[in-house]
């Protein structure tokens, strides 16, 4: 009923690599003292089993959310595997799973497999070195060999789609496809400066960033289009609001990093770069991630100069609008040199790679320092684009995805499901959205506190047993003090519930009184006090969140503040359901 792959193990073990083979977890097992949260895996393939199998750091949730479990039958569709340079044991990366059969629904062991060290021992194998990884592609064709690598002798290169945290030492062959400029940061940690650059091969492409003095000193040494041998770096799993690449990780360059330009002539061809683009009308659904554009300019606004509070410093500023097949358009903002060099006229094909999509304004596009811009790049979709707009494109209407004031005050529908699917709060501002949401339940404790009576001061009192409060940030002793409101609520929409907090003037808003007088009733009646934080259950609001993350106890934690609540208006809401139909409408 279930069949195994026969024989993949051994071959596994030999360091071939059978494509997909349908194996057996016979455990699941989370390595202690690993820092970061590592699981090992007894792969079997019903005659023989392998137990130095690892988990990709980005598959663990199968593992928590229990779909692997033990028993399970899996389709193992990309993997890598080496030898530890000792020779000891050979490791395989187990990169993408296929979930066939549940643990629960198999039930049992299939066959009596035994260790595959029983076969032969890998110290009598002809082993290859860590760098000559296997590629889980065999049909894929590289050169077996390549010149002197920057180490200094003949070794052959990995693809990048091979490339994890799990190797020590390897040589990748590259184009650069994409250059960000140098910016400063500065957090709790310290300062710095840092750049990124995006280079690509055959099989995928891969983000590296340099920071600090490798950042000053491969700045000038990285340009577009060149071939170059990168050996060494340091891989993490890459963030996906800041980087576009098909790759599951990215890479930190490091002092033992070598990056070498390949000028060898016929030995240095590598594809050139390629784009993935998103259509305008699809990049609501991409808000606060990094994504390639191609539009047609419709409008060029007039260069600008803006002060960037966070830096204290001014900067250049173009907005241009761009358009697509799709009969949207989308306002982009262009920072700094790109602003100024932008200089395009006419209606020019426009093609963004790595541009941030943003809520701001409703929809709206930003160029970052990893963005590039090419006018009318030799590409097969920018001619197509050309003649679409020439031919119609220019006097069709279209629906604009940015509202004209660009303000963050314009409501922004979400549902409570688009605040985990979307990652509101991990940027490094607050998101501001709104959605209809019902109250399930008001938590009864904790609803008052006891504040200091000056007008300009909310601190909490200590009581200090004798009719007198004292409040630490005044420094004072006072005769009296004033109730302030927070609620903690459970609220929930169609698609998913959350807690959410809400603070006292929006609190005196929800329940139609102040906390005057709800402190009295509690110190007076507490079955009442009661009553009144359960007569908001099953009540339905508009409510306007202010979503953050931030750190507690070492865990990262989402914060969700109530900034503005307002009763369900039957009219507001069927404009924004009307919107929604239209917007479908143009899909």
């Amino acid at each position: 009923m279930y069949n195994l792959t026969p024989g993949a193990i051994p071959a596994i073990y030999n360091g071939e690599s059978p494509s997909s083979p349908t194996l057996q977890c016979l455990g699941a097992k989370e390595i202690p003292g690993s820092g970061s949260k590592r699981v090992r895996l007894m792969l079997s393939d019903g005659k023989f089993f392998m137990a130095t199998c690892m988990l990709a750091s980005q598959l663990n949730h199968l593992v928590t959310e229990g779909d692997l479990q033990t028993n399970a039958v899996i389709r193992l569709n990309k993997y890598s595997s080496s030898v530890l340079q000792d020779g000891s044991k050979r490791v395989v990366i187990c990169l993408n799973i296929d979930v066939l059969h549940s643990g629960s629904e198999v039930g049992k062991r299939i066959g009596e497999p035994v260790s595959v060290n029983q076969v032969a021992p890998l110290k009598e194998q002809n082993r290859k070195p860590m760098q000559e990884l296997t590629s889980p592609k065999p049909n894929k064709q590289y050169a077996p060999k390549a010149p002197t690598t920057p180490a200094g002798s003949d070794t052959k290169i990995m693809p990048i789609d091979s490339l994890t945290p799990y190797q020590n030492r390897w040589t990748i062959k590259a184009r650069v496809i994409n250059k960000g400029d140098i910016r400063e940061w500065k957090n709790a940690r310290g300062e710095g400066k840092l750049f990124s650059f995006t280079v690509m091969d055959d099989s995928c492409d891969i983000r590296l960033t340099c920071f600090n003095e490798d950042a000053t000193k491969y700045m000038d040494v990285i340009s577009m289009d060149k071939v170059y041998y990168i050996s060494n770096g340091s891989l993490k799993p890459a963030n996906q609001q800041y980087n576009n690449t098909k790759h599951d990780y990215e890479m930190t360059v490091r002092r033992d990093t070598v990056i070498e330009l390949c000028d060898d002539g016929e030995s240095c061809s590598v594809a050139k770069a390629s784009y993935t683009f998103v259509p305008i009308k699809d990049l609501p659904q991409s808000v606060n991630k990094v994504v390639d554009v191609l539009g047609a300019v419709k409008e060029i606004g007039d260069l600008s100069t803006v002060m960037i509070r966070s830096k204290n410093k001014e900067t250049e500023v173009r907005n241009i609008v761009l358009v697509d097949q799709s009969n949207t358009e989308v306002r982009t903002t262009l920072w700094g040199d790109k602003a100024t060099g932008f200089e395009a006229v006419g209606n020019p094909i426009v093609a963004f790679r790595s541009i941030k999509v943003s809520d701001f304004g409703g929809c709206s596009l930003s160029a970052m320092g990893m963005t590039s811009l090419s006018v009318n790049p030799d590409i097969p979709e920018a001619m197509n684009l050309k003649q679409w707009y020439e031919s119609e494109g220019a006097n069709c209407a279209t629906a604009n995805i940015t509202s004209s004031s660009g303000s963050n005050n314009n409501t922004n529908w979400v549902t409570l499901a688009d605040i985990k699917d979307k990652r509101l709060g991990f940027n490094d501002k607050p998101d501001y959205v709104t959605s209809k949401v019902t109250v399930l339940y008001c938590k009864k404790e904790n609803v008052l506190y006891q504040a200091c009576s000056s007008v300009d001061c909310n601190k909490k009192v200590v009581d200090l047993g004798n009719g007198q409060y004292r409040c630490e940030k005044c420094s004072t002793n006072k005769d009296s003090f004033k109730y302030r409101m927070i609620l903690n609520m459970h609220v929930a929409d169609e698609y998913d519930s959350h807690w959410v907090t809400c603070f006292q003037d929006q609190g005196e808003i929800i329940l139609g009184m102040s906390s005057e007088e709800l402190g009295e009733i509690k110190s007076s009646d507490e079955n009442r006090f009661e009553s009144v934080l359960r007569r908001i259950d099953f009540n339905s609001y508009f409510m306007k969140f202010r979503i953050i993350a931030d750190r507690y106890n070492d865990e990262e934690r989402l914060r969700v503040t109530v900034v503005n609540v307002s009763p369900v208006s039957n009219s507001d809401y069927s404009k924004k359901l009307l919107s929604d139909i239209k917007a479908l409408e143009l899909k």
